[in-house]
């Protein structure tokens, strides 16, 4: 799983938004319970946020050097395009 690994010193916050019981949410709320553990051994320094709120859409920020931030939305993704476009998001800056 590429985005497992490290993810490299220009990321400095991932912050993960979603639904606590929508269908939308599902997805990213699977991908985070199964792989963080994973995530946060191969980027040990990195503050993961996580936050869930009613009604609200599956996103997820990167913030990077010199406050640059990037926003992916996830609402009814699988775990392969979560997979995908988390790589493509932490790639952004």
């Amino acid at each position: 799983m590429s985005a497992l690994r490290s993810f490299g010193k220009g990321l400095k916050e991932l912050r993960v938004h979603f639904c606590q019981t929508s269908p939308a949410s599902s997805g990213l709320r699977e991908y985070i319970a199964q792989n963080y553990t994973a995530i946060k051994k191969a980027n040990p320094e990195l503050p993961i946020l996580i936050r869930e709120a009613s009604g609200v859409e599956a996103r997820v920020f990167a913030r990077f050097d010199k406050g640059v931030e990037r926003k992916a939305i996830f609402q009814n993704a699988s775990s392969q395009d979560i997979e995908k476009m988390l790589e493509q998001l932490t790639k952004s800056a």
